[in-house]
């Protein structure tokens, strides 16, 4: 993916893409590339909830 993103690793944050630049197939790419990372964003989110799940039955 940072084929596509301008990552500021300080403020955690990523540019906005002038998408007018980009051809049909570079597009797709794109659309692959993003779905890959919410993908992975999702698998963390589910890790982490389930870390919090088994460590309020530890607590209880």
């Amino acid at each position: 993916m940072k084929d596509f993103f301008e990552v500021d690793e300080k403020q955690k944050t990523v540019k906005i893409l002038n998408l007018d630049d980009f051809s049909v197939e570079d597009l797709h790419l794109y659309i692959y590339e993003l779905q890959t990372e919410i993908k992975r964003v999702k698998d963390e989110i589910r890790k982490k909830e389930n870390l919090k799940i088994n460590a309020e039955k530890f607590f209880k």
